[in-house]
């Protein structure tokens, strides 16, 4: 019985230390670099297919901007044609032939038109994309910073998933103890075989427990190289967390929502928004002034000897839609709601900034308390299986009083894991609410 017993006290000591250290073991079965969780961030704003595409959609806005722009400056338009006669045309007048026209006749004309009322509505017209640009680059910074978080949430669950992973394999180890231990009781009569059979039972819970969370690693890890943008044969090994979890930044929950309202990527595109819609009101007002344009144009012609071979002019153009039954004030009262539509949405957007600063804030709060009452239940867990193995040792507890204490501290274990990494999501779900940069972002 004594040497039962210093087999269960190795077995547990073995297993308390394999523990302390988790990412050990893992780093030299995989055989990989582990990367820092800065570092996978770092990557997949590199290879992730939607930080990809939000940096195509800048490109697209900046194209945009660049044909607006163009309409600023003078436009060269060409004008020319060639044509072959089935003859040359001759007229007779006072008995003498004159040629009106050649066989062969072309005749070139490039143009300038720099437009000038015009440029009022264009600046709009620009100011707009320009916006747009704007836009589109604060957009691809909320992508980032989405794919960042998601890239964090997903580190820390792989890690989760190894450390549920190690409590699994603890459990069975020391579910063989007990049966050993078991098994000597039985053959020496101190316990009946129902002990012996439910220590049985239970090691083979555990045992599918470990093939569980064997399988939730594979996930965890195939969904982190998704993120990453990498194959899921690539290898992948987080760095493993030690020491406490960093301190939440926000003093109080007035702080989170203020910096939120602050901070937040989202409010910055409604305003630009905003602006958009504002210019796009003065560009609809615009259409009812007229469009005056100055052109400037030369002539060459050839093969017709009644037209002036080369010519010139410069003028003014004017064109104005007098009266189009109401399609320019129409667009001006569209472009008008829009406004008040992205007005509205602002202070909507605002509204949920708060709200979200706020549930992150709490969930952080409520996260870092759930870690110090499952430290407690841990060791609470651990001296209540202490106790229930020395008494089984002493036949004054049954093999189910053995199982039972295994598994609530088994079950404490696994809550410290999940409170630990629930805590430092949390964290990080906290600091994208309020607006703060995240490990790696950039």
């Amino acid at each position: 019985m004594e040497a039962v017993l210093r087999t269960v006290t190795a077995a547990g000591v073995v297993l308390a230390v394999a523990l302390a250290a988790p990412g050990a073991d893992a780093q030299a079965t995989i055989g990989t670099r582990a990367t820092g969780i800065a570092e996978a961030v770092s990557i997949a704003l590199q290879r992730n297919p939607d930080a990809l595409a939000s940096e195509v959609d800048v490109k697209v806005a900046e194209a945009t901007r660049s044909e607006v722009g163009g309409t600023f400056y003078p436009k060269l338009h060409l004008d020319a044609n060639v044509q072959q006669w089935n003859s040359p045309f001759s007229i007779n007048f006072g008995g003498a032939s004159f040629t009106v026209r050649d066989a062969f006749t072309w005749q070139v004309a490039p143009s300038l038109t720099q437009p000038l009322t015009g440029l009022w509505s264009i600046y709009d017209q620009y100011k707009v994309q320009q916006l747009g640009v704007d836009v589109a680059a604060i957009k691809r910074r909320v992508t980032r910073r989405e794919v960042a978080f998601q890239v964090v949430q997903g580190y820390y669950r792989l890690l989760e998933a190894q450390r549920l992973e190690q409590v699994a394999d603890t459990s069975v180890a020391q579910l063989e103890a007990q049966q050993k231990q078991a098994q000597s009781l039985f053959d020496n009569g101190v316990i009946g075989k129902n002990d012996l059979l439910r220590a049985g039972l239970a090691l083979a819970g555990a045992r599918q427990r470990v093939i569980q969370t064997r399988g939730n690693v594979t996930l965890a890890r195939g969904q982190i190289d998704t993120l990453l943008g990498s194959s899921p044969d690539e290898p992948f090994e987080p760095v493993p967390f030690a020491g406490e979890p960093p301190p939440i930044e926000e003093a109080s929950l007035q702080s989170a929502e203020e910096r939120a309202v602050a901070q937040r990527l989202e409010l910055a595109v409604i305003d630009r928004s905003i602006a958009q819609a504002d210019h796009s009101v003065a560009f609809a007002r615009k259409k009812l002034v007229p469009q005056l344009n100055a052109v400037a144009n030369y002539t060459h012609t050839e093969g017709s000897p009644f037209q002036q071979e080369n010519a010139a002019f410069l003028g003014l153009f004017l064109s104005w839609d007098v009266w189009d039954w109401g399609a320019t004030t129409g667009s001006i009262d569209e472009a008008s709601a829009k406004l008040e539509q992205a007005r509205v949405a602002r202070r909507k957007v605002q509204d949920q900034v708060r709200l979200e600063a706020r549930q992150a804030y709490v969930n952080a709060d409520t996260a870092k308390e759930a870690l110090a009452v499952a430290r407690a239940a841990v060791a609470q867990a651990e001296e209540n299986y202490r106790i229930v193995s020395k008494k089984f040792e002493a036949a004054s507890a049954t093999a189910f009083d053995m199982v039972d204490a295994e598994s609530l501290l088994t079950q404490s274990r696994a809550q410290v894991e999940t409170a630990l990494y629930d805590l430092l999501i949390a964290r990080a779900a906290l600091q994208r609410a309020t607006g703060t940069a995240l490990p790696g972002e950039r």
